[in-house]
């Protein structure tokens, strides 16, 4: 007398659970998220309503996933990877126009008290290490929505020592003191030796050792070399002498030669 087999109906639903889970995770990465004109106004409203409660609450509430097509960069953030990608193209020409030059001085000194002083963080910062800093700013990034400036020194252990945010959260912006200290302009080029010299380093040098930090594919369109592929910027622009030159007082004296008997 043969047993009849039951159906084992556990594993036939296990199986249709995975295969719909798989097929949905695969659709969901090849289709890009799109928002009919009916959903992109819900979403408008939806949005406003986040930046109030943002503005009431101090907190950023979750966005729905219809809703993250429609929110700019400064809200929620993108969801398309195109706008991440890369801009710089290392083979193209660049040419510098003065109108350039003085526009990326005029945003670069948008981020310091004046000229020389460390740049302020245009973000809040949430890390707690300044291990999140370098993770961005150790090489550095350019794309059509974002630049990530790179370190012009080399690693530091504090990085808030120097660089502050530019509007806190958590601090009050008050006057600690008064004083009368008046930052200098900073300098639209650096001098020539004679016409067509190498122009020469305008600034010091000092927590700046990295040239390209400002001045490479990650720097402002203004400021950026038309050179970029050259390796040691010092072997012809040379910092200024009225600016790095070491003064000697006196003349340096040393400890006598060690005598030698014969």
């Amino acid at each position: 007398m043969s047993r009849r087999r039951e159906p084992n109906h556990t594993l036939l639903i296990a199986f249709i659970i995975v295969s719909v889970a798989v097929v949905g995770f695969f659709t969901g990465l090849q289709g890009p998220m799109k928002i009919t004109a009916a959903s992109s106004a819900s979403s408008r409203l939806s949005l406003s309503g986040i930046q109030s409660r943002q503005t009431e609450e101090g907190v950023i509430p979750a966005a729905h996933y219809s809703e993250m097509a429609a929110t700019s960069r400064t809200d929620q953030g993108r969801t398309q990877l195109t706008s991440l990608k890369s801009t710089v193209a290392p083979l193209a020409e660049i040419k510098i126009t003065l109108e350039d030059k003085l526009m990326a001085l005029e945003q670069r000194g948008r981020n310091r008290a004046f000229n020389g002083a460390p740049p302020t963080v245009p973000h809040s910062i949430d890390q707690q290490t300044d291990a999140s800093c370098v993770a961005c700013h150790q090489t550095g990034a350019i794309a059509s929505t974002i630049r990530i400036p790179r370190m012009s020194h080399q690693f530091l252990a504090n990085c808030t020592q120097c660089h502050v945010e530019s509007h806190s959260r958590h601090l009050k912006s008050e006057l600690f003191r008064e004083n009368s200290f008046a930052g200098l302009p900073a300098p639209v080029a650096g001098p020539r030796a004679y016409p067509g010299a190498p122009p020469q380093i305008p600034h010091t040098t000092w927590m700046r050792s990295d040239c390209m930090s400002c001045h490479g594919y990650e720097g402002r369109q203004g400021i950026r070399t038309t050179h970029p592929w050259r390796s040691n910027c010092q072997q012809c622009h040379t910092p200024a002498a009225a600016i790095e030159q070491t003064l000697i007082n006196a003349e340096p004296k040393f400890l006598p030669g060690p005598q030698i008997r014969k």
